[in-house]
């Protein structure tokens, strides 16, 4: 039998890849909590979120926090203020959407709850994936970047051409976004380990992992309201 020996270098590597790991996810964690903090203010002061604009001028407060992070993802504590201000953020903004779907839908709650649901075991099936697969490499991470610019363009168009928001086409594009956001979470799933042990910001890539989820919700929420929505 041959030995198999582990390098000095190996170990600190992989120990440090370990603890770069944990921090991640206990920052995903305090997001998810945030969010949910951020749900209920929504949830408490939804009218003037609605009739002020506000709603507007937080999205383009997380657009700020998302494009600004690489600056300050290592200036602590201001990386842990910033970080949890965007779930809070997120929680806040997608409250009319909840609240909409709650009150136009005669079966509104059951499909968040099982969309919830839903987000949860994919999400677990992502983590499957990125385990079981060698490496989705970086081809597929840019195949996963154009199709993401595919959905955004294509979400600009819904807004200005109403044809474009059959439920049809609702329920191929929301496929279509689920498909991506869960291969993205499998992506980033499986770059955690060699990103943390080459000193990336734990910061960044809980971010990356918190927006793959949050996205992957809201897509969910659109595929079965695309497909079993009854309105009210």
């Amino acid at each position: 039998m041959t030995p198999h020996f582990i390098s000095a270098v190996e170990r600190p590597q992989s120990a440090l890849a370990s603890r770069g790991a944990a921090q991640v996810y206990w920052l995903l964690t305090l997001a998810m909590i945030t969010t949910l903090a951020g749900i209920f203010a929504g949830a408490t002061f939804a009218f003037p979120l609605i009739s002020s604009g506000w709603v507007f001028l937080l999205l383009l407060a997380e657009f700020a926090l998302i494009f600004s992070s690489r600056a300050w993802v290592r200036s602590s504590p201001l990386n842990y203020v910033l970080f949890l201000l965007f779930p809070f953020f997120s929680g806040l903004t997608i409250t009319p959407f909840l609240m909409s779907v709650v009150t136009g839908y005669v079966n509104g709650a059951t499909i968040l709850l099982n969309a919830s649901i839903a987000t949860v075991l994919m999400t677990a099936s992502s983590a499957v994936i990125a385990s079981m697969t060698k490496d989705l490499g970086s081809t597929m991470g840019r195949f996963l970047f154009h199709s993401l610019i595919g959905l955004v363009v294509f979400g600009l168009l819904q807004l200005f051409i109403p044809a474009l928001r059959s439920a049809g086409i609702e329920m191929i594009v929301s496929g279509a976004g689920i498909v991506i956001f869960g291969l993205f979470l499998a992506y980033d799933i499986q770059r955690l380990s060699r990103d943390t042990a080459l000193g990336q910001s734990p910061f960044l890539l809980a971010l990356s992992l918190y927006l793959d989820i949050f996205n992957l919700f809201l897509y969910v929420v659109r595929f079965m309201l695309a497909t079993s929505g009854r309105r009210g």
